[in-house]
């Protein structure tokens, strides 16, 4: 059982890290980097497995990569949009992301090209280190057909 110590150090451990490094992972992972090479890269040292979960939150959170079909209500995101009266008051708004397109995502069947060694093989060192380090527990996931190219 995880005590208050625990989960203070483990909250202020990923404050760090997202602190330090996040935005730095993410644009290694937008320049296509291999997990391996930003760890290489990074000023802040954490690990792959760090780095793995901060691609895959990423990944989530801006609808690269979904767990349920494209059109899915499971995968519905909202955002807090910051809006004001007509007497200036200011007030936040809770409002939906506009959902995905079905077009605009390709089906990763992620349990077939792991056991596949000859695919894994024909895949560029940033593809293949995705499919291998990334903490996802699915099957098959939705990515974006424009991040995967």
């Amino acid at each position: 059982m995880e005590t208050n110590n625990d989960m203070f150090n483990n909250a202020l451990s990923s404050f760090v890290k997202d602190f330090a490094c996040k935005n730095e992972i993410i644009a290694k992972l937008n320049k296509k980097k291999p997990i391996s090479q930003i760890k290489n890269e990074l000023l802040f040292p954490i690990s792959e497995e760090s780095i793995a979960q901060i691609i895959w939150d990423y990944l989530i959170e801006k609808n690269i990569v979904l767990l349920y079909e494209p059109g899915d209500t499971k995968n519905e995101q909202y955002e807090f949009v910051r809006k004001t009266d007509s007497i200036g008051k200011a007030h936040y708004e809770q409002v939906k992301i506009k959902p995905s397109n079905k077009n605009d995502y390709i089906l990763l069947n992620l349990s077939e090209i792991k056991s596949n060694s000859a695919l894994l093989d024909s895949l560029d060192d940033f593809k293949k280190e995705l499919f291998l380090k990334l903490p996802c527990k699915q099957k098959s996931i939705y990515i974006k057909t424009s991040f995967w190219k």
